[in-house]
């Protein structure tokens, strides 16, 4: 194989390479832009998480109340009980404010157990319509996901012929150019083949020495650039896309 089909074939893996990373940046364009359709779903998500915990401590709240002015009315109970019993005046007197202080508290924990009640009935609906909010909004999210899903997996056969056809370039190149090439394209620090145009390197855009131009053109062997390392070709050597 001569130098000038090496650099050709150097040319093409490039404007495969090139494609492909064309392919995954509009591929992490739709996974970005599918994040950004998100999140008014997500923000719904998170109020309705938010009014599902309260619902909750609402719920748990009653409870407790519920069960505290039960307490209270089983105390009553066994004090007023207890009056019959009772002797003396002072234990009578005695008895009877305990009976107040515990009929006074039992009213408060029912009221505080209405308003919590009130409150619960408000967020119980708020999170009703929150949850309805939410799953409208996830139809429309997958709706909208599915159509740009289709639009990056237009790619799908592209993307495999272009790797197809990499490997098959691969075998065929001189290992010492593809080693060489792979410093560039792993470590993504632009094009490994650049063109000379008007006696300009197209990766560091120096002017190139004269006689570097020259040989380049003459084609006798690959010639890097004397300051970015880069493998040069001249207009004339560039190779046609294949089909």
């Amino acid at each position: 194989m001569t130098v000038q089909e090496d650099l050709q074939k150097l040319i093409r893996l490039q404007e495969v390479d090139s494609r492909l990373q064309e392919i995954r940046e509009k591929r992490e364009e739709v996974e970005q832009a599918i994040l950004h359709v998100r999140e008014p779903l997500t923000r719904l998500e998170a109020e309705r998480d938010e009014q599902i915990e309260e619902v909750a401590k609402l719920r748990e709240e009653a409870q407790g109340l519920e069960r505290t002015t039960q307490e209270f009315a089983e105390k009553v109970q066994k004090s007023k009980e207890k009056l019959p019993q009772i002797k003396t005046q002072e234990e009578y007197f005695a008895l009877q404010k305990e009976i107040e202080v515990i009929e006074r508290r039992k009213g408060e924990d029912e009221e505080k157990l209405l308003r919590n009640m009130e409150l619960f009935e408000e967020s119980q609906r708020k999170k009703d319509e929150l949850v309805a909010q939410c799953k409208e909004e996830e139809e429309s999210f997958l709706k909208n996901r599915e159509e740009m899903l289709a639009d990056s997996n237009l790619f799908d056969a592209e993307e495999a012929e272009l790797n197809t056809r990499r490997e098959e370039i691969i075998q065929t190149i001189d290992p010492r150019y593809l080693v060489h090439y792979n410093k560039f394209a792993q470590h993504k620090v632009g094009p490994a083949v650049v063109q000379i145009i008007d006696g300009n390197c197209q990766g560091c855009h120096m002017t190139l020495p004269p006689q570097l131009f020259n040989d380049v053109r003459k084609g006798a062997s690959i010639i890097t650039c004397s300051f970015c390392n880069r493998i040069l070709y001249a207009e004339n050597q560039a190779c046609r896309n294949e089909s």
